[in-house]
């Protein structure tokens, strides 16, 4: 329970209203009920809820007037501060002290102080776990695995051998890390390579070979992968994701791919084999980045975007294929002037039809 003057004091805010007020929880403005609520304002379509008389205490964003006599805390960056404050009121995930009688840990594991591993899990050989890392239930740990401190594995993440994981990173449910890559090749020429060559089909898949992989993926501090993403161990090689990268739900990352430090990848993207993405760079839901492409710094990919080649920093790119976003826009306007432009040619064509038929000589 914090007060609203240390909540202002928190998220430096400024606060008009009653500095001693306790509260007890952050809500969406439409559900607060009681005097111990903080409703969390974003927009001024939102605060007109001020007026309805069930908000007692709300953070607004600065320059939204509200003649409410509510306790008001008026921040700059809003958004900025939902994180601040769902950091202070955060509710951890549940998971007992200690080693749970049904977690099955190899008996050359080593792990750090304040381990908490819940039940179902295991943890293979010569694995290191450091101090204060969570497994909640069901999560399996390979051989020669190394996991940094205060990591969190949510229940059916799967780690596979020779993996390494920083510190404070956050996994979430049934992810899986260090699966084998999707690298075959035939034993002839196939049809993938003859189209790349012609064009055409020419040649045929008759056998298919597994490429082994021997590889794994390392993961550097504070990332966070989202429910349900797959990450390919490296073939010879590693796959590795940056520090401060925030992976999205049901992500596809293929066998030795670089992710740079902070980048967004919102879910459902594909990352093709040996693709190379750049630091800070943001990828839109649904979109693919071929293998062997590379991603530049700072660039942002629109959702449902289709790159097929490589990308310069800096640059924003949509649609399929992928295009750069002015080039998008610019096309876009041009489309909608055809309509006005078909029925502008129409117009002028019946004005010189009218014309050549004045200047023929009357039917007899």
């Amino acid at each position: 329970m914090k007060t609203l003057g240390e909540i202002a004091s928190f998220v430096g805010g400024e606060l008009r209203g009653d500095a001693s007020v306790s509260i007890t929880r952050i809500v969406h403005p439409a559900v607060a009920e009681g005097n111990s609520d903080l409703a969390f304002i974003l927009s001024e379509k939102a605060a007109s809820l001020l007026g309805g008389g069930k908000i007692a205490n709300a953070i607004v964003p600065a320059g939204i007037e509200s003649s409410s006599r509510a306790n008001l805390i008026l921040v700059s960056r809003p958004r900025l501060v939902l994180a601040k404050l769902t950091e202070l009121f955060e509710r951890p995930v549940h998971v007992c002290p200690g080693i749970n009688r049904l977690a099955e840990i190899d008996h050359t594991a080593r792990l750090g102080r304040n381990v908490a591993i819940g039940p179902f899990c295991s943890v293979g050989p010569n694995t290191v776990i450091g101090d204060n890392c969570r497994l909640i239930s069901n999560v399996s740990v390979g051989a020669h695995v190394s996991i940094g401190a205060n990591t969190l594995l949510h229940a059916g993440v799967r780690v596979g051998d020779r993996c390494e994981i920083g510190h404070r990173v956050v996994i979430q449910p049934n992810v899986i890390i260090g699966g084998d890559g999707f690298a075959f090749v035939t034993r002839e020429p196939g049809s993938v390579e003859s189209v790349r060559q012609t064009g055409e089909v020419k040649s045929f898949n008759n056998e298919v070979v597994r490429i082994h992989s021997l590889g794994n993926v390392i993961i550097e501090d504070d990332v966070e992968i989202g429910a349900g993403t797959c990450v390919d161990r490296g073939t010879l090689g590693e796959t590795r994701i940056g520090k401060g990268t925030k992976l999205d739900n049901l992500i596809q990352v293929g066998h030795n791919v670089t992710i740079g430090e902070n980048c967004l990848i919102v879910s459902q993207v594909g990352l093709g084999g040996s693709s190379k993405i750049g630091n800070r760079s943001v990828i839109g839901g649904q979109s693919g980045i071929p293998d062997h492409v590379t991603i530049g710094d700072d660039v942002v990919i629109h959702a449902g975007s289709g790159i097929t080649s490589h990308v310069p920093d800096k640059s924003a790119m949509i649609g399929i294929p992928a295009v750069p976003l002015r080039e998008f826009m610019d096309r876009e306007v041009r489309m909608r002037r055809v309509p006005n432009i078909i029925k502008e040619l129409k117009r002028q064509v019946e004005e010189i039809m009218e014309k050549l038929n004045s200047l023929l000589p009357p039917q007899r």
